[in-house]
This record gives structure tokens, C-alpha cells and sequence, in this order.
């Protein structure tokens, strides 16, 4: 646009010849509308700076150090800052970067907090074109997980205030969830992050809330202790003359975080879909126990999209009627004009798919006896059935308080150069 009307060729009005009169400049309300369009349509494509897709084929293919240079440089105030900063924060701490990490994720949850006042321009943008031209935000359950890797970070630095106050974030988005699931995994998170800290009455609280939410699992709230429900009591693996249940040198306590499988749009097993998989915990040859499944993220992101389109209705319903005013004003003085703008419209209206790509699908723990002194473990990820489908060895992160030992793990593994 050029600056100012003082700046602009003036024009002299057209007369006409045969009736010595001054015509009125043409109508310019469609040339408006129009460029009205083609702006919807430009913010609608947006920032394409920085792919991700490449980042998380690299992640997904183990070649950790190159997802991470696919995203080292991530454009401040690109509409999917939050979703790019997610994603590194999430390679990065595979490669026990744990500050950088840490740094991404505070940021994420920093602008997270700024868009509560969101960008009425962008909004409006919406109403035109789609759900893609406003910022990225994440459904409410990768909020609140964003906080649980986070945790996670602190914990692998023996951090334990600072991953008490994600539990409490944690807490406080899963306070009032407005129709959106409950997540039994972060609740037990938070729960164990309070209990390092001594605060053993809220951590009850929170033990007690995960057993409620997980349903298949009852968890003991005073020591946060994992056994099945009855009904699936099967599940549990009884104790062999390797077990460590009972074996008085092992007076120590592992709690490891375990991710398992891929987000649907990368998986490439079908164990991934099927009943959970899990993990085994071994010490040299002796089995420390396994773990159990609280969330599953793809159960998650349906339920919740489930939930957000009864709350999009009305936006999409008042969407459509400003398309079809928008085209029957352009098509009242230009009938091919209208047609078009028609067309652009509704060519712009697609669902939001964007979504945090690099979460395992399956969210589990295992709280299982351990020697003191604990310097590695080694894990077997299986089937539901017990087929074992890769085995890898945990020397970091490992980090203690007092007899509790705390670690987490994924069955992903790091491509060799």
C-alpha cells in the first residue's frame, strides 16, 4: 500500500462527452473483497520457513543430531513456534540435552501464556479462511504433557523444586478440563514429583486421581505402588527365582518414565495400534519387574478433537455464512467474479491437523525394586503378548533421591553414523 493520499497520482474524474457530466468512478467493492480473499489465502499458508517434517523423519529414524539441526533455527513469531519449539525440546532431550530442551519447552509455555490474548486479526483470518492461519496453541492434553517432559528434564538433573512447580502446572490444567480427557500418566507424575519433595498429602491426592483415571491399574497413594485391577490381574508377570520381589539386597526403588511406539502418522508396526505393549525391566540377568500403561497419545488427541469440534460448531456454521455473504456480494456485481471468490473460499476450508508429532503413542511406568548403587538397567520392549520387539541398555539418565532411583527411557535408538 502505497504511504499516505498525498503520495498518491491524482486522477481527474472522466467526463462525458455527450452529456457534459461527471461518471462516478467504478464500483470497487469487489477489487476489496477480492483482495480480501487472496489475503485469507496468504495468511491461510503462513510461515514456510521452517519444515518439521524432516526433523521428525530424522527422529523417527534414530539420526537424533540431524533432526536437530533441521530445526536449530526456528523463526520467532511463526504461527507454529509453539508446535517447532515442542518438537526440538523433544529431540533434544533424546539426546540428554536437557537444558536446551528445558529452554524450548519454558519458551513454548511462555508464548503459550501470552496467546490467552490472542491476535484478533489472525481470529478474524479464520472466519475467512481456516483454523490454520491462528498460532499454534496444541489441544489442552499436549499443554499439560509439555509440562510432564519437562518434569522430566528436572528430574534427570536432580532438579526437584523446579519439577515440583511443573507438577503443579501439571495440577492446574487438569483442574477444570472443560470436557477434555483426563491424562492418568502426567496425573502420576505430578504426583511423584510432590512426593520428592516431601509433600506426601497432595501427592496422595494425585496417586489417587491417576488410579481413578487410568481404571485398569489401582495405585497405592501413600507409596504410589502399581499393581493391575483385578480384572486384568493377568497382565502381571508372576515372580520367577530371577525376580528381585522380595530380595533383600534390593532395597533400593526405580521409577522410569517409559515411551513407547510412534504418533499414528509415523508408525510403521501394527503393535502400535494394538493392546499396549510394555516393557521389562532387567539388572544383569534379574528381572526387576515391568511397566504399565497410563495414557495412550493418540486416544488422547481423538478424544480431545472429538470434544473441540462440539465446541467449533458455531464458529463453523458462522464461518460458512460469512463465505457465502462474502461471494453473493462479489457475485451481485460480477456474476465469474463471485463464482471465483466462491471457490477460493471454501478451497480454503480444511481442519487444523497440526499436532505434536514426536510424543511416543504409548505413556507407561514401571515402579519396580533395585540394587543400591544403581548405574544401568536394561529394558525389553515387547508386545502385548510378550514378543520382544528391541532391547537396549539405560546408563543415563539416572539420578537418585535417597533410596529412590529415577530414570526414563524409549524404545528409540540412535542411528549409527
Amino acid at each position: 500500500m502505497v504511504a499516505g493520499e498525498n503520495n498518491r497520482k491524482r486522477t481527474l474524474p472522466a467526463v462525458s462527452a455527450q452529456a457534459g457530466k461527471v461518471l462516478s468512478p467504478r464500483p470497487r467493492r469487489p477489487l476489496l473483497l477480492c483482495a480480501a480473499v487472496l489475503a485469507a489465502a496468504f495468511l491461510s499458508a503462513g510461515c514456510a520457513g521452517v519444515s518439521a517434517d524432516k526433523a521428525r523423519a530424522n527422529f523417527y529414524s534414530g539420526r537424533l543430531a540431524h533432526a536437530n539441526e533441521n530445526l536449530r533455527d526456528i523463526p520467532p513469531g511463526d504461527k507454529d513456534e509453539i508446535l517447532l519449539l515442542s518438537e526440538r525440546g523433544m529431540i533434544r532431550q533424546s539426546l540428554g540435552l536437557y537444558d536446551e530442551s528445558s529452554k524450548d519447552w519454558r519458551e513454548a509455555t511462555e508464548i503459550n501464556d501470552r496467546l490467552a490474548q490472542y491476535s484478533l486479526s489472525r481470529h478474524t483470518a479464520s472466519f475467512i479462511a481456516n483454523d490454520n492461519v491462528l498460532t499454534y496453541r496444541g489441544l489442552p492434553f499436549e499443554r499439560t504433557i509439555l509440562y510432564s517432559f519437562l518434569a522430566k528434564n528436572y528430574l534427570a538433573q536432580s532438579n526437584w523444586d523446579y519439577a515440583a512447580i511443573c507438577a503443579r502446572n501439571i495440577i492446574g490444567h487438569l483442574e477444570n478440563p472443560n470436557g477434555f480427557p483426563d491424562i492418568p500418566y502426567s496425573r502420576y507424575l505430578a504426583a511423584f514429583c510432590l512426593e520428592l519433595i516431601n509433600d506426601r498429602g497432595n501427592a496422595a491426592i494425585q496417586y489417587r486421581a491417576a488410579s481413578a483415571s487410568a481404571k485398569s491399574l489401582v495405585i497405592d497413594p501413600a507409596s504410589g505402588s502399581i499393581t493391575p485391577a483385578a480384572t486384568n490381574a493377568a497382565a502381571r508377570p508372576a515372580a520367577s527365582e530371577n525376580s528381585a520381589a522380595g530380595a533383600g539386597d534390593f532395597a533400593g526403588e526405580l521409577v522410569c518414565f517409559i515411551g513407547i511406539g510412534k504418533m499414528p502418522k509415523w508408525c510403521l508396526s501394527e503393535y502400535e495400534y494394538d493392546m499396549a505393549p510394555y516393557a521389562d525391566i532387567y539388572y544383569g540377568d534379574t528381572h526387576l519387574g515391568r511397566s504399565y500403561p497410563f495414557s495412550n497419545t493418540a486416544e488422547l488427541m481423538a478424544a480431545s478433537r472429538k470434544r473441540l469440534e462440539a465446541l467449533q460448531v458455531s464458529k463453523d456454521a458462522t464461518r460458512v455464512v460469512v463465505k457465502e455473504v462474502i461471494s453473493e456480494t462479489v457475485g451481485s456485481q460480477n456474476q465469474a467474479l463471485g463464482d471465483i471468490t466462491r471457490l477460493i473460499l471454501f478451497a480454503l476450508e480444511e481442519p487444523d491437523a497440526r499436532c505434536w508429532e514426536t510424543l511416543p503413542l504409548w505413556l507407561e511406568v514401571a515402579r519396580v525394586p533395585c540394587p543400591a548403587g544403581l548405574a544401568n538397567y536394561r529394558v525389553e520392549f515387547k508386545t502385548s503378548g510378550g514378543v520382544v520387539l528391541k532391547s537396549k541398555t539405560v546408563t543415563a539418565p539416572i539420578s537418585r533421591r535417597g533410596k529412590i532411583y529415577i530414570s526414563f527411557c524409549r524404545d528409540l535408538e540412535e542411528a549409527h553414523p
